[in-house]
């Protein structure tokens, strides 16, 4: 493939874009090169809206809009690719190839993709991250291209519906269950990336589950199997890789009263069942001030350092009355005050407009609800 003239189509068309120009001006404009000019025109929008996971890297990469949804960050590719780091691993459903780019940068990578568009994606992002990668067009549950893998270890981060009320393994293809059914005979070190938010139930095979933070917030979920298995169930919070697992020790909390600092517990903690676990392990002193489907808050007077912990100094307490919120506020020389409970997307502003009405300081503070008392802090 002739790189440097795909790329300049691609860059010609993003060009087009962002100077305005319609799709079908943006489409006349553009030669359909190992591409057809759709594909093209729909690798440079996706060029516009990996931005904000790649950073400037974005400008270089390729994509197409499911490939794009389903790529793996840079900081989770890093890390995922250091723990599978072997001497040879095969990602057999490696969509545009980001992951398999990682993998390759620690161990001898095989990548496999159905999709012929997505395979020729997967060898240019190969080129811009500069690594060797072995990269074959199929199936890779049939016979044929099982016969061609030899590798230490396997990886299939599987394709699935945007959206689904129930997250399956017969609803990814390729289906978990048979991949490993298959592959088991060659090896049985097998890892999958499977929908964060999958019930547990749902998970058909043995292995550790890890839920992986990335600033704070949920982002992936992780089955090792064989001896890629630590423990039953473990939490990463990246970058900074800050480790809780359901081996460490357990304490139990009961709910009590605020005291001086107020402690946001990351949901993936929550999604893990790890609370325990991360109490324990920080020998947390203090209390559950508040619990929900969307939020943990811890409080303590103690400082406690964790990736998994947002820390924040409670300033006041007074009544949740959106008025005497307003009130306090400006005695606190406040300037924003941003809403940290459970509220209906469309409401959000219309409550944060009220808060904030007249507020004329400098100060930054959140507010959290707990029972019928808001509570009006600063990050620490």
């Amino acid at each position: 493939m002739d790189f440097e003239k795909i790329d300049n189509e691609v860059r010609k068309a993003l060009e087009l874009i962002r100077k305005g120009y319609q799709r079908e001006y943006v489409m006349e404009k553009i030669k359909p090169i190992e591409f057809s000019k759709e594909k093209i025109y729909e690798m440079a929008k996706c060029r516009l809206k990996a931005k904000e996971k790649f950073g400037e890297m974005a400008e270089k990469l390729f994509f197409d809009g499911e490939g794009l949804r389903y790529s793996t960050p840079p900081v989770v590719a890093e890390y995922r690719a250091k723990r599978l780091k072997c001497k040879s691993i095969a990602d057999i459903s490696c969509g545009v190839g980001i992951q398999l780019s990682y993998f390759a940068k620690f161990s001898k990578a095989i990548g496999v993709e159905i999709d012929g568009d997505r395979v020729k994606m997967a060898k240019l992002n190969a080129m811009v991250f500069g690594v060797d990668v072995e990269i074959i067009q199929g199936d890779a549950l049939s016979n044929e291209i099982f016969e061609k893998i030899d590798a230490d270890c396997i990886f299939s981060d599987p394709s699935r519906k945007e959206k689904e009320e129930k997250r399956t393994f017969e609803t990814l293809f390729p289906n978990p269950s048979k991949v490993y059914e298959l592959y088991s005979k060659k090896t049985g070190n097998i890892a999958f990336e499977l929908p964060p938010q999958m019930k547990r139930e749902e998970i058909k095979l043995q292995g550790e589950k890890e839920y992986t933070s990335l600033n704070f917030r949920l982002n992936r979920l992780a089955l090792y199997c064989g001896d890629l298995a630590t423990c039953n169930i473990s939490a990463i919070s990246l970058p900074s890789e800050e480790r809780i697992t359901n081996e460490d020790e357990k304490i139990e909390i009961g709910k009590g009263e605020a005291m001086d600092l107020l402690y946001e517990v990351d949901n993936t903690i929550i999604k893990a069942n790890l609370l325990p676990n991360l109490i324990g392990k920080l020998s947390f002193n203090g209390y559950i001030l508040h619990e929900d489907k969307k939020r943990v808050l811890l409080t303590s007077s103690n400082d406690y350092k964790s990736a998994f912990l947002r820390k924040y100094e409670i300033v006041k307490i007074c009544r949740f009355n959106l008025s005497e919120i307003n009130k306090e506020l400006k005695k606190l020389n406040a300037k924003k005050a941003t809403l940290r409970f459970s509220i209906e997307p469309k409401e959000y502003w219309k409550i944060r407009n009220k808060i904030e009405e007249g507020l004329k300081g400098e100060k930054h503070y959140y507010i959290f609800k707990v029972n019928d008392n808001a509570i009006i802090s600063s990050p620490s």
